[in-house]
C-alpha cells in the first residue's frame, strides 16, 4: 500500500481527511448481453490507479478513477454491514470445513492446556505459547486459545475454567 497523506488544504476536502494512491480493477459490462434484470456480462477488466480518500468526520471513504472521471462515495457504517454480512458469509460457508470436536476431546485437551508452557509478551493477554500445542501456533495469545475453546465447546469458557477447579478441589 502506498503512504497515507493528510489533506492539509480546505479547499480539497475536510481537515480530517486522508487519503492514499492505488489500484483498482474497474469492471466493464456489456449491455448487449444482459441475461436478466440483475445480471449483466462482463465484457472485461483492467487494473487502474486510483485515490482512495477518507474523512472520519464526514463518516465517508470515496474511491477516485482520474482516467475515468468518476468518483464513488460511501458511507463507513454502510460498508460496515455489507462487510458483517460477508463475514457472516464466510463463516456459514466454511462451517461444514472446519474441524469438529467433542466436548469430550475439549475437556480433555483443556486439562492438558495446564501444563503448557507460555511466555510473557507484550500482547493483548500478556501471554503467548512458549511452543507449537496441538492446533495453536508458536506465539499464539493467550486470549486466543481461550476463545478458540469458547467457540468450541456447547457450554463455553467458564464451564470449562469451573470444571478444572471442581477437579483441583476433588
Amino acid at each position: 500500500m502506498s503512504v497515507v497523506r493528510r489533506n492539509t488544504d480546505p479547499l480539497k476536502g475536510p481537515p480530517d481527511g486522508v487519503a492514499a494512491d492505488l489500484q483498482c480493477v474497474v469492471t466493464q459490462f456489456d449491455r448487449s448481453k444482459e441475461t436478466g434484470a440483475t445480471q449483466r456480462a462482463i465484457a472485461g477488466q483492467a487494473t487502474m490507479p486510483c485515490t482512495v480518500l477518507c474523512s472520519y468526520d464526514n463518516g465517508t471513504v470515496g474511491i477516485s478513477i482520474r482516467e475515468l472521471d468518476l468518483q464513488l462515495d460511501l458511507l463507513v457504517s454502510d460498508m460496515m454491514e455489507v462487510m458483517r454480512a460477508a463475514a457472516e458469509a464466510n463463516r456459514e460457508l466454511t462451517a461444514p470445513q472446519r474441524e469438529q470436536y467433542s466436548d469430550a476431546d475439549l475437556e480433555e485437551k483443556w486439562r492438558k492446556l495446564q501444563n503448557v508452557v507460555w511466555c510473557e509478551a507484550d500482547s493483548p493477554s500478556g501471554s503467548i505459547l512458549a511452543d507449537t500445542w496441538w492446533v495453536f501456533p508458536k506465539g499464539a495469545d493467550l486470549d486466543d486459545v481461550w476463545a478458540w475453546f469458547n467457540e468450541r465447546h456447547s457450554k463455553g469458557l467458564e464451564h470449562l475454567k469451573h470444571m478444572l477447579v471442581a477437579e483441583i478441589l476433588n
